[in-house]
């Protein structure tokens, strides 16, 4: 797993349909944007609370995501007691790649 911090820097700088005046937000875009041109990377954004800063990035992530014909994926960790439903839908993901890879 690679945070944004690790993947913005790869890929040009492109205009978002939001006022983007945070440096996390554009790390979150950038990084998406790089993830979905690589064969081998998914998308899978980790949430608070779903408002706030959460609020306009999944949007943006997910419409970058599924413009690209990839699977977003976000968990909303505040709602998770126990890692085993982390890893569950961790797996679905994993188990839809590899359908929709063929």
């Amino acid at each position: 797993m690679l945070s944004e911090d690790s993947l913005a820097y790869k890929t040009k700088k492109e205009d978002r349909h939001i006022l983007n005046q945070w440096t996390y937000h554009s790390r979150m875009y950038d990084a998406a944007r790089y993830a979905c041109s690589q064969p081998d990377m998914s998308v899978i954004q980790l949430t608070s609370f779903g408002c706030g800063l959460d609020a306009v990035t999944t949007d943006e992530v997910r419409e970058i995501v599924v413009e690209k014909g990839r699977i977003y994926t976000q968990l909303k960790i505040d709602e998770i007691a126990a890692l085993g439903a982390v890893k569950i839908r961790v797996r679905s993901l994993l188990a839809a790649l590899e359908e929709d890879n063929g």
